[in-house]
């Protein structure tokens, strides 16, 4: 009897402590067009209804002291909001599965290695069903972001707007050590780290081994690295000799010159041979070809 009673007050402690210190959200999102204490608090003690929203619109907003007040008369003590309203909004009854599949590949032609783990789709307005033929538009650099904002574009040139949040992960690299202004970017000072998608100032350094790079300025120690802190490496550098390749008919001849210009990977640049000025495109560390 007595292990019982111990569980009884267990168990309405534990109750109290999961109502206790609710912090409400500024939306909430609503299935029908009744507001019940089920949509703000999870597993209610009893569920009833606290308001409804109006027949000829799709959401409702309410002052926050109104809301902890209702909710106060039905025992739910505690509450707070750091929001002065909130919204609650009539969930559209739409399948979003051909939107999820748009924005999943939309954010794949931009980074390769990403893992989608989790997308979530709401329009702005209510919305009951999708037109039959749209295209899909986003704003300028959207996937620098884990959420934002893209629209689906009718025949008739209506623009409808969905509000998105993904959750993904993808690899990056970032300075294992301070690295300096035109100092080369290699795996020596840089390491490959998987990060949850949050917001990029600029697009991140997504692979070292096939391109040569150098810092455009001074990197700091774990920095992420973008491509605003790189430039690809001077592969040939003013003065350094160089190995130039000439095609002629399926033959090919090699011969040494000396660089008069540095030149990235694909730049043209010049070189003294035998006292002539060539023009080459660099291929390779002090190679190149004659164009």
């Amino acid at each position: 009897m007595v292990f019982f009673a111990k569980l009884f007050l267990f168990l309405h402690l534990f109750t109290l402590l999961l109502f206790a210190n609710i912090q409400l959200q500024q939306e909430y999102l609503v299935t029908a067009k009744t507001v019940k204490i089920s949509d703000i608090i999870k597993s209610p003690k009893k569920d009833s209804i606290l308001f409804n929203i109006n027949a000829n619109r799709h959401s409702k907003r309410v002052k926050a002291s109104y809301l902890i007040k209702e909710l106060k008369s039905y025992g739910y003590h505690d509450i707070t909001s750091r929001h002065a309203y909130i919204q609650f909004t009539q969930k559209s009854p739409l399948n979003t599965k051909k939107l999820t599949s748009l924005l999943k590949r939309y954010y794949k032609e931009h980074y390769k290695n990403i893992e989608i783990q989790k997308i979530t789709i709401k329009p702005i307005k209510y919305l009951s069903t999708f037109p039959k033929n749209f295209t899909v538009g986003f704003r300028d650099k959207a996937y620098l972001s884990h959420k934002g904002t893209f629209y689906i574009k009718t025949v008739e040139n209506k623009k409808i707007f969905f509000n998105y949040t993904l959750l993904a992960k993808l690899s990056v690299y970032r300075a294992k050590k301070k690295i300096e202004k035109s100092e080369p970017i290699t795996r020596i000072n840089t390491e490959k780290k998987s990060i949850i998608l949050d917001k990029f100032r600029a697009f991140p350094l997504m692979e070292i081994s096939t391109v040569h790079y150098e810092a455009k300025h001074r990197i700091r120690q774990y920095s992420l690295i973008t491509q605003r802190d790189v430039i690809t490496l001077h592969l040939v550098k003013r003065g350094e000799n160089v190995t130039v390749t000439l095609k002629n008919q399926g033959i090919y001849i090699t011969f040494l010159a000396k660089a008069l210009q540095s030149g990235r990977l694909g730049e043209t640049i010049r070189v003294m041979h035998k006292n002539k000025k060539i023009r080459v495109r660099v291929t390779g560390k002090n190679r190149a070809e004659v164009e």
